[in-house]
């Protein structure tokens, strides 16, 4: 979380020098075409597996998401087999790019799986995760205060992702208020909502309000069986000052107007800026491209390393070397690259994914569980919808995450269990 993975136009920052995601390859004279993210969590699975090998560690488990992780993950593995048979113009290193982000979901959802033993550790991770969080928080508006004191307006002061990792510390907060959990940590999350707040504003991201909105609508319906006055009350209050919010600047184009904009822009796309005129009107043309694709080769999709179909040539993407690969829309990308049982696999993922964690937010007895359950349900959500307008799937950060959360399912289900309740 705290290094980019890509670089942002017009910033260098002191994460993003670390290099943590570029092929030592890239910048040096050794031939390893691995970053030192990949290495570690190879390294770190290869070592777990050896201790399992030699009866060290314990027992290996699946967890209850194991079958469709390793079920989406292995149909990518296919789809690499199947781009790497059909030969032609064949580019391993977006083969490699494409498969980056699948197996890391799935390692870090196996070590979490089997690595998690006790309740401290659930804390920490979850602790870690809003930590850094709030430093990119910061981050930004360090960023964004540097481009307002300088001669250039850039487009963004964050990377793209970040806006999933601020979202998910709202929906904590949020999930902790209704919940009634008052212990340091979640005074210090509560704290942070004004930082967060105001840096979700400066990132400029219109997905990220939408994103926002799907999670809170989720965790609404979840939370309402277990808080109804609380969450009436906290959901109530805050869409009568988002209606009077929307009303009083509906009109405007300043910074704090960003959320409305998001939604006027959906609901009138002339009210929207040249520059998000030029990016909608560019998908508009690789949607087209990722239907016409998906018409031809519906059962297999083309596979990694190769390109997807082109029946109307976009204008040439300068900063992003992967594009005639990978789309903005990474929920479709899933069927375009492993076909129509690599994107099954991923929709299996993210219901069972709803379904277990759910089921956990009502079973587990304490309030500070039940927050922790609500963690992977939320950042499902918002991955999801974060995805389906920008390469959420592809980006390594995002995967790693989105890996380590998922597998704490396990231990929770694992407590829920031993208390005797039914799993």
């Amino acid at each position: 979380m705290l290094f980019e993975e890509w670089g942002i136009a017009g910033l260098n920052p002191l994460t993003g020098q670390v290099r943590f995601f570029q092929n030592v390859s890239g910048y040096s004279e050794i031939p390893i075409r691995l970053s030192f993210a990949d290495l570690l969590a190879l390294l770190t699975f290869g070592a777990w597996l050896l201790r399992r090998l030699v009866g060290a560690n314990a027992p290996a488990r699946l967890g209850p998401l194991g079958w469709p992780v390793l079920a989406y993950t292995g149909l990518f593995g296919v789809g690499f087999a199947l781009g790497l048979v059909r030969g032609g113009s064949w580019n391993q290193s977006a083969a490699l790019a494409e498969l980056r982000g699948p197996l890391f979901l799935c390692i870090t959802y196996l070590l979490t799986v089997n690595l998690v033993r006790d309740e401290a550790h659930v804390k920490w991770i979850v602790r870690l995760v809003v930590a850094l969080a709030a430093v990119k928080a910061a981050q930004g508006l360090g960023n964004y205060v540097d481009m307002v004191n300088g001669p250039v307006w850039l487009e963004a002061v964050t990377a793209h992702e970040d806006v999933v990792f601020l979202d998910l510390v709202v929906i904590i907060a949020v999930a902790a208020f209704i919940l009634g959990v008052r212990d340091r940590f979640a005074v210090f999350v509560y704290g942070l909502i004004p930082v967060i707040a105001l840096a979700e504003l400066v990132t400029q991201r219109r997905v990220a309000f939408i994103a926002l909105g799907g999670a809170l609508l989720v965790t609404a319906i979840v939370l309402a069986h277990l808080r109804p006055r609380q969450t009436l009350t906290l959901f109530g209050v805050a869409a009568a000052i988002f209606v009077v919010y929307t009303a009083l600047f509906w009109d405007q184009t300043g910074l704090l107007a960003g959320p409305v904009r998001a939604i006027k822009g959906a609901i009138d796309s002339s009210s929207l800026s040249a520059r998000d005129l030029a990016s909608n009107w560019w998908r508009e043309l690789e949607n087209a491209n990722i239907a016409y694709t998906i018409r031809q080769l519906p059962l297999t999709g083309v596979g990694l390393g190769q390109e997807y179909l082109f029946v109307r040539e976009p204008p040439q993407l300068t900063n992003f070397v992967y594009w005639r690969y990978m789309t903005h829309d990474a929920v479709l990308w899933v069927w375009l690259k492993t076909g129509i049982l690599g994107f099954f696999a991923f929709w299996t993922l993210v219901v069972q994914t709803a379904v277990v964690a759910g089921r956990l937010v009502r079973q587990l007895p304490s309030v500070d569980l039940k927050l922790f359950a609500i963690v992977p349900l939320a950042l499902i959500v918002i991955q999801v919808v974060f995805s389906t307008v920008d390469l959420g799937l592809t980006y390594s950060r995002c995967m790693i995450v989105l890996g380590v959360v998922l597998g704490l399912t396990s231990y929770l289900s694992r407590l829920a269990q031993a208390r005797g309740l039914p799993t």
